[in-house]
């Protein structure tokens, strides 16, 4: 080996450039294909020696092998690239479809719960809410309506009103000095003789109903 084609002790032919020779002259001489023909450009002719009969370049065997090895190395990578590509438009078409995505997409109702939760959210605020809720505001020292106020358990309350805020205020001051009815238990309260329920008075002014200086019985509704 070291003889042929110019390969010399100094300059000899490597394990690796034999296997390369070695690949493209099986390549070239399978079974399975017709023989590929070399490819050549003026570079590769120029590197490699060969010399020109005519119009017609003349190659060694050697730089025939090496050119060789050249085109099988260029048709390996394109089928690599070929391959690939290949593999890409299968993964692709076994992608599943927008439908087949809604059918298996699983819809979770909400439960009784939540939906409980929603609806009472989304309930106005009832009548003692808003007693709950309401500003009372200070005792006023001047032009004020001095009210009795009996509570259910019988304990008894004085308390000054201005004389333009309205019955609800009374209320709400009813609801927030006792803790069931904080916590929502409703009651109803009376004034007069007989006893008349105020709820239709609960938007008029103290001094209209005439409240001032009056006593107001507070029982509850279930009572």
């Amino acid at each position: 080996m070291h003889k042929k084609e110019g390969w010399t002790q100094v300059n000899p032919l490597r394990p690796e450039q034999f296997a390369e020779l070695a690949v493209d002259f099986c390549s070239r001489h399978s079974l399975d294909k017709a023989p590929a023909p070399p490819k050549l450009n003026p570079t590769n002719v120029a590197n490699t020696g060969s010399t020109e009969v005519g119009t017609r370049r003349e190659m060694t065997e050697e730089q025939q092998l090496q050119a060789a090895i050249r085109a099988s190395m260029n048709d390996t990578v394109n089928d690599s690239f070929e391959d690939v590509s290949d593999d890409d438009n299968e993964y692709e078409s076994t992608g599943m479809d927008e439908d087949d995505e809604d059918d298996d997409v699983e819809v979770i109702e909400p439960s009784s719960n939540v939906r409980r939760a929603a609806v009472e959210e989304k309930k106005e605020p009832t009548f003692m809410d808003e007693l709950i809720a309401l500003d009372v505001g200070d005792e006023p020292s001047d032009n004020a309506a001095r009210v009795m106020i009996r509570m259910p358990d019988g304990k008894r309350l004085v308390r000054k009103f201005k004389m333009d805020n309205k019955v609800k205020v009374i209320y709400a001051f009813v609801a927030q000095s006792n803790d069931d009815a904080k916590g929502g238990k409703e009651f109803a309260m009376k004034a007069g003789f007989p006893p008349k329920d105020l709820i239709d008075s609960v938007n008029e002014s103290i001094s209209n109903t005439g409240l001032a200086g009056d006593s107001i019985t507070v029982r509850w509704m279930e009572d």
